[in-house]
Parts: C-alpha cells; sequence; structure tokens
C-alpha cells in the first residue's frame, strides 16, 4: 500500500512495480484503475472474516443464513453480497464466493489473524487458486488502520469510512 499513489484530482491510483532488485524501492509505475480499487475493497469485504455461510434446507442453495461471533460481521458479508460478491462457502481452508459476473472464486486460506481487542484488527492471507496471487487482507479500527496508510491517501479513506460504514481496510496483492 505504500506504494500507492493517489493523484488529488482524479481519484486515480497508480502503483510503483519494484524492479528486481533487492532493496530498491525504483520501479516503473502502473496506473491501477479505479474499479479494480473498488472490487478489490468488495472482495475484502467477501472474504476477510470469520463468517460461515449456512443452508438451512440443503436441497434449497437459495436460502442462506451467516453465522459468526459478530454481528457487524456479518453486516460487512452482507453489504459485499448485496454488491454481488456472494460469499458460497467458507472453512478453515477455503472461501468459495461468487462474483458480480456470477463466477466462482476459489481461495486457499494460508494463515488466519483473528481479532483481537487488542490489536483491535484482523487479517488473512489467502491465495486466490484461479490466478494463484497471494492477498493479504487486513482491517480494524479507524485508530489503528489510519497510522499504517500515507497521508496523501487518508482522504480517500477517511471518506470510505464515511460512506460505507468500514472503520479500515487495507489490501496487499503480491502477483
Amino acid at each position: 500500500m505504500n506504494d500507492i499513489i493517489i493523484d488529488e484530482e482524479t481519484g486515480e491510483s497508480t502503483f510503483v512495480v519494484a524492479d528486481n532488485q533487492v532493496g530498491s524501492r525504483k520501479g516503473r509505475k502502473v496506473r491501477r484503475e479505479q474499479q479494480n480499487v473498488v472490487r478489490d475493497t468488495i472482495t475484502a469485504l467477501a472474504v476477510c472474516h470469520n463468517v460461515t455461510p449456512v443452508y438451512p434446507d440443503e436441497h434449497d442453495k437459495t436460502i442462506r443464513e451467516f453465522q459468526a461471533s459478530s454481528p457487524d460481521e456479518i453486516a460487512l458479508v452482507r453489504f459485499a453480497d448485496s454488491l454481488g460478491m456472494k460469499l458460497i462457502e467458507r472453512d478453515q481452508n477455503l472461501i468459495k464466493i461468487a462474483n458480480t459476473a456470477g463466477t466462482e472464486e476459489n481461495y486457499e486460506v494460508l494463515a488466519n489473524f483473528p481479532f483481537s481487542s487488542d490489536t483491535k484488527r484482523m487479517g488473512i492471507v489467502l491465495k486466490n487458486k484461479e490466478s494463484n496471487k497471494i492477498i493479504f487482507y487486513l482491517k480494524g479500527a479507524e485508530t489503528v488502520m489510519k497510522p499504517c496508510v500515507r497521508p496523501g491517501q487518508r482522504a480517500t479513506i477517511d471518506e470510505s469510512c464515511e460512506n460505507l460504514a468500514i472503520e479500515g481496510l487495507r489490501t496487499l496483492v503480491i502477483a
């Protein structure tokens, strides 16, 4: 995230793809389209949690309920669901969602960092089985997450927090 630059006038983001030199911060700039940023954010809501979908009638997969220890977690998953990112299956090793095109996306859970009242955040490391990309999602209270974001990006995060009632969300995609 430290390599993402947001144009204050257009709201478009650019990120730096590092050269193969170890420790080098030099690299080529690649424009990251706003639609990809939005999609990644909604995907984070759909997968960064400990919510389990339950099907009361095993023969009718259209009726789905969510179980979790936190009603906030369920609310975020329902919000992602309302935007077309539907949580289909989740266990300790796999998360399956259906995206807005109806295509299934499968994520292998590599590591899970449960929410802690001490750290006020949770995280998950996933491997997208279709693209083989490893993704780290981290979310938490604004007071904990805001210092993790560069000052130039905070205005965008503040707006997202107010508009979507999300306290903090951070995404790192490793190609």
